[in-house]
């Protein structure tokens, strides 16, 4: 049987990744400058061609600002802007992956949190319920709840006690990241989403801890779907707008 080829990041996607995590971690402003081609080519391990490239893509979506002479900065624009600008970009090119990655979870997913229902010991619970109040507490920090988000579903996957399906899951962690990431901004587009996607969370993981099997596959199977159909109306509802909002 053939192997499935696992799609590598581009060089601009590990750039993009790399540079939003500096700005995360205070490491970078808007203002600084970037180090040169030849370190970022030591850095990421690839050619300086290769380089040249990402920062043109990084340039182009007004990530960076080239000076000649001078180097290369960047540019002097709301953080939080920039990221949303050019994960965009990624986003509307790889919409179609979002929409399978999102077939695949339907599938493992629902079966998961049956399982979960059955077999969850106190200390899978307690995880789960750890990942639900770091969700709880990050309306304002975008990072907590994407990570809360994913360590929520990952919970489930581990109470599953079913060493195929968390193995599944890990080995699907970060393009469920990337998905996850896509689709909570989709949501949270629009009032009052947040408080509704968090009630969707405790809703499965109540049903879990109450051994309600087939009402936890119910409500794990509806939120997928829910995902998906917001994620359709946002795309329809961006056509047509300039401003891609």
């Amino acid at each position: 049987m053939d192997s499935i080829p696992v799609k590598s990041p581009k060089v601009y996607e590990i750039i993009f990744n790399q540079i939003k995590e500096s700005f995360i971690n205070g490491e970078l402003k808007p203002g600084d400058k970037l180090p040169a081609e030849r370190e970022l080519s030591n850095r990421f391990k690839v050619s300086r061609t290769s380089i040249r490239e990402a920062l043109r893509v990084l340039e182009s979506n007004g990530v960076i600002e080239v000076r000649p002479g001078d180097g290369t900065f960047i540019r002097q624009s709301e953080v939080q802007s920039l990221i949303a600008r050019l994960s965009n970009t990624i986003i509307n090119a790889e919409n179609h992956l979002i929409y399978e990655m999102l077939e695949v979870r339907r599938v493992i997913e629902t079966e998961c949190a049956f399982l979960a229902a059955q077999r969850a010991s106190s200390l899978d619970l307690k995880n789960i319920m750890n990942a639900l109040e770091d969700m709880a507490n990050s309306e304002q920090d975008e990072e907590l709840g994407l990570q809360a988000d994913l360590l929520f579903h990952n919970s489930i996957a581990q109470a599953a006690n079913n060493s195929i399906f968390s193995g599944l899951v890990q080995t699907l962690s970060e393009q469920m990241k990337d998905t996850i990431r896509a689709t909570r901004r989709h949501r949270f587009a629009k009032p009052g989403h947040f408080q509704e996607t968090l009630q969707e969370h405790k809703d499965i993981y109540f049903s879990i801890a109450l051994k309600e099997a087939d009402k936890a596959k119910q409500l794990m199977d509806a939120h997928i779907i829910r995902i998906r159909k917001q994620m359709a109306t946002a795309t329809l509802e961006s056509i047509g707008d300039p401003s891609g909002k």
